[in-house]
């Protein structure tokens, strides 16, 4: 395209009136916006602030004459043409250089009322090019045009945008951080709203869009903050939102196909995964209150597969690669692509999240979604959580976050309020001292997904509610009292793990199969059991004619009856070899070794694995085998259990959350650790070991400060 530069202004030329966006093809349309890359990617030179740009005094441009020797930026508002001179670009456009009062029904914007919701779109091409140094190419010949409305005329008049969700440049945080005007900061925060307009243009004619870079004026703190708090709403008026996964190439998602080689599948979908966008916190509250979300990659094309539909088919991949080779294979693999896959967990929780009601939207699960992102500031965090449990308080939020732990202990009450156990099964930090207000209270100066581990809820309890006459005192049936625990990693060789567990049902129990076989689905609970799998559906309790189906009682007796005198002699070199021979027999007879219908691991195996996870992510060992005393009859039962603290003795005890179900546990299985009033653990797999069924009130703390 010709052009003609000449003391400090460039001109472009050849552009007839008649050229607008609509008129372009779309090839044409996408050379004018791909004609160069920007910092996303690109040729455009490094968008590093330098020391002196950073340092430059503010200055602001409304009001101040245009100085013709200095190139501007144009923007249509309304009837009126407003400009600025580039140096002071950041300051215009997040201060009050866009401001305008409602173009739908004509009133102001209040002081301290609700903000104005911004959007942009491409103006005409007879009116004067917004041509500047600052955009190299020109990808936008035409002016933008800024539209302020209330939000109430948007929703009245049904005014369409679309709202762009996306990674912040670097770059383009420090500046807004530091209040400091850049050149090649304004670079991106002008030509990246831009570009990804007349790509969605191209798509989409005649929309407009909602860009922050833009739409927020972030230099101005109180409508900034409004801003924030009103995300949910922005995002979801919409009936299309555009994520812009900038380093993501379209050969990567066109190659998730079917038959796709497995070396290209790994690379395509740690590509994928490992992109910025899924850093970010606040893009993820805006994907959750989105509607249709379409997916913008690095080169400034709109995809055809939609976000939810790529998910699926990545989720589709991943588990049929686990199938023919193993979860362990396929993780390290995708690990070696210097990413995780617990991005992608993430964004499965996310397509859950907006689009399966029938599951129950906990803080933990929330915690479990936003706690693997990265955010600049905690208290955002703090804030982004209540937005997704619809948490509102009395009090502004704005004001309550001053106090970090007033806030999160008002969003646990108000999960608790809604029946959600989360809050009482968190993981405590090491880092976080216990609060005497609230010994219960977890989570409430960390932003980490280590809280939670136990995924989605799809049952809630059956006895509600948690909270009764202002203490958090549920109703939970007895389990029993710990007699003994033992922290245990299931590692080792098969029959040495066998022999450990059946030694102690023995002993608890005496030589009884149907008491091996419940232990052994309590201590390595099958898969198809899981709520994950979704296979729970309808089970009920299971009595002993399923054992005898399952496992062949009469030959598990036989072997019982041989390993139970071992028990009593001596230990030494012959009567290990016999125990750990019949160990061999149990776990063929159990079908402990087989490979799992969802994985290539065994249960055993599967077990060894949560048990060093716990170790890794930990930090120490959490989970291990109790011994637990039915209060009512006396039976004596072997639990799995999972403990960040060791039980005392005689004095721990054990409940059972009656009908409560997360993916990662099975029915009947979910319950709670208790010594005193202080929570030390939790039980995932606990399935009744008797017939007992006691309820209890339990006290576990106050919710009044």
């Amino acid at each position: 395209m010709p052009q003609i530069s000449g003391e400090g202004r460039i001109f472009f030329i050849g552009l007839g009136d008649s050229l607008s966006p609509k008129s372009l093809p779309p090839s044409r349309r996408f050379q004018l916006d791909m004609s160069g890359n920007d910092a996303d990617g690109s040729k455009i030179p490094s968008a590093k602030p330098d020391v002196a740009d950073l340092k430059r005094k503010r200055q602001t441009s409304v009001g101040t004459p245009v100085n013709s020797r200095e190139p501007v930026v144009s923007f249509h508002i309304g009837n009126e043409l407003r400009q600025t001179p580039q140096h002071s670009f950041l300051s215009f456009v997040w201060g009050t250089g866009l401001d305008s009062d409602c173009v739908s029904c004509g009133e102001p914007f209040l002081p301290g009322g609700a903000p104005a919701i911004r959007t942009i779109g491409l103006g005409d091409s007879s009116s004067q090019p917004s041509v500047i140094d600052i955009t190299q190419d020109p990808i936008a010949p035409w002016n933008l045009r800024i539209f302020n409305r209330h939000f109430c005329c948007i929703e009245a008049k049904r005014i369409k945008y679309i709202p762009i969700s996306h990674a912040w440049h670097a770059d383009v945080a420090a500046a807004q951080d530091l209040r400091l005007d850049s050149i090649n900061v304004s670079r991106l925060v002008y030509q990246t709203p831009v570009r990804t307009l007349l790509a969605i243009v191209a798509k989409f004619p005649d929309s407009e869009i909602w860009h922050d870079y833009l739409s927020v004026p972030q230099w101005r703190a109180e409508i900034q903050e409004r801003l924030l708090l009103a995300i949910p709403e922005i995002y979801n008026h919409s009936a299309k939102t555009v994520i812009h996964l900038d380093d993501v190439k379209a050969a990567h998602l066109l190659g998730q196909v079917k038959n796709s080689a497995y070396d290209k599948f790994i690379i395509d979908f740690a590509t994928i995964i490992r992109s910025r966008w899924f850093d970010r916190m606040w893009v993820t509250v805006e994907y959750l209150q989105s509607n249709d979300v379409v997916i913008l990659i690095e080169d400034y094309i709109i995809c055809d597969v939609n976000a939810s539909d790529l998910c699926h088919r990545l989720d589709a991949a991943h588990s049929k690669w686990i199938k023919k080779r193993s979860i362990s294979d396929v993780t390290q693999d995708i690990w070696k692509q210097n990413t995780t896959l617990k991005r992608m967990t993430s964004w499965i929780d996310m397509e859950a999240w907006k689009n399966e009601h029938d599951m129950h939207r906990t803080l933990g699960w929330a915690i479990g979604i936003l706690g693997h992102r990265q955010c600049r500031h905690t208290r955002d965090y703090f804030l982004a959580l209540g937005k997704m449990v619809d948490f509102r308080p009395e009090q502004d939020p704005l004001v309550l976050i001053e106090n970090q732990f007033q806030y999160f202990f008002s969003l646990a009450t108000h999960a608790l309020q809604q029946n959600d156990y989360t809050p009482l099964l968190f993981i405590p930090s090491v880092d976080e001292h216990t609060d005497d207000r609230a010994p219960w209270l977890r989570g409430y100066s960390t932003r980490t997904w280590k809280l939670w581990d136990m995924g989605r809820c799809h049952k809630k309890a059956t006895y509600q509610p948690i909270i009764r006459e202002g203490k958090i005192q549920p109703q939970l049936e007895t389990v029993g009292i710990i007699e003994w625990f033992e922290y245990y990693d299931f590692g080792g060789d098969a029959e040495s793990v066998m022999d450990y567990v059946a030694s102690k049902v023995v002993r608890a129990r005496g030589r009884d199969p149907q008491a091996l076989c419940q232990t052994v689905d309590r201590v390595f609970p099958m898969e198809a059991r899981k709520a994950v799998n979704m296979e729970w559906k309808g089970a009920k309790q299971e009595n002993a004619s399923d054992f005898v189906q399952r496992y062949d009682l009469e030959k598990l007796q036989g072997l019982l009856e041989e390993y139970g005198p071992l028990l009593d002699i001596q230990a030494g070199e012959v009567v290990t070899r016999q125990r750990l021979e019949i160990g061999k027999k149990l776990i063929k007879a159990l079908k402990l070794s087989n490979r799992g219908k969802y994985s290539t691991e065994s249960r055993l195996e599967l077990a060894a694995g949560e048990a060093d996870w716990y170790l890794r992510e930990y930090g120490k060992a959490m989970e291990g085998i109790g011994r637990v005393s039915c209060k009512i009859c006396g039976w004596r039962s072997i639990f799995r259990l999972t403990m960040w603290e060791e039980p005392t003795p005689d004095i721990a005890q054990v409940y059972r959350i009656s009908g409560l179900l997360y993916d990662d546990s099975v029915p009947d299985g979910v319950g709670i650790v208790m010594e005193g009033k202080r929570i030390i653990g939790k039980m995932m797999y606990g399935t009744p070991a008797c017939e007992c069924s006691q309820l209890e009130l339990v006290e576990m703390g106050s919710v009044k400060l």
